[in-house]
């Protein structure tokens, strides 16, 4: 972007996958970001101090309030001309993008947060520590109180239980196998020459399962993972979509 910098607070739940991806959405229009997590509940909170609904993440700034990564691309998009915009306006460019953010961030990141959830929630002395490391004193403090809380909201809210996560397994593997067989033919994005925001919305649903370097979440190291989701991790690392997407992370998702 051109112009001088622009600088920006965004609220998150650090673990979310729209959390991630709203980073990576950021890293592309070069904002420079001051991250401040939440547990979910309180996160969601404090959004309403800053021109938020209860949703996050939420980047504000010098006039703008903006809940979700499309949302961050729409109104960083306002200002590029169309050829540099990470939503084409443009057919059959934005139908096939349009798939691809509902293919990624919508279904796919449904299926990949099932699966996480699932394995890492019920290790309360691994992921404790993981939740609390980035939130305030008084979170941290109230946490060992709060996490029974915590995991049974996100339970109700992902229909955790272990037949969905073996459904949604075989969802994500399908996935990859379609994104494996897309990008055989060496594309250097989604759909081909451009950078979208269906490329940053693959990044940011997989990295849960892949953990790329750079990621922004904090996760147990793979050593740590319960056996079964390693097992899942090291299966989908050694995918052509994995190679993708660690190349995206390492481009930082500048076009060009």
């Amino acid at each position: 972007m051109s112009g001088a910098p622009v600088t920006a607070t965004m609220l998150t739940f650090q673990p979310m996958i729209d959390s991630e991806t709203a980073r990576l959405v950021a890293r592309h229009y070069g904002i420079a970001v001051a991250e401040r997590d939440h547990l979910l509940v309180c996160a969601a909170l404090h959004t309403l101090l800053h021109g938020g609904y209860g949703r996050i993440p939420l980047l504000f700034g010098a006039g703008f309030a903006l809940t979700g990564p499309y949302a961050i691309a729409q109104h960083f998009d306002a200002a590029l001309p169309a050829p540099d915009r990470l939503i084409p306006d443009a057919e059959p460019l934005a139908a096939e993008v349009a798939a691809d953010w509902a293919r990624y961030n919508g279904a796919m990141g449904t299926d990949v947060a099932v699966v996480a959830y699932h394995h890492l929630l019920p290790e309360r002395a691994l992921m404790q520590p993981i939740f609390a490391a980035p939130v305030t004193r008084l979170e941290v403090r109230l946490l060992p109180l709060t996490y029974p809380l915590l995991r049974g909201l996100i339970t109700l809210a992902l229909g955790l239980s272990a037949a969905r996560a073996a459904v949604a397994t075989l969802r994500i593997r399908t996935a990859f196998d379609a994104t494996d067989q897309r990008i055989a033919d060496g594309r250097r994005y989604l759909v081909g020459d451009r950078l979208t925001i269906g490329d940053i919305a693959l990044c940011g649903a997989a990295a849960p399962l892949l953990l790329p370097r750079g990621y922004g979440a904090l996760m147990p190291p793979l050593a740590a993972m319960p056996p079964a989701l390693r097992t899942l991790i090291e299966e989908f690392r050694a995918r052509p979509t994995a190679a993708f997407v660690q190349r995206l992370y390492d481009s930082g998702f500048t076009a060009g």
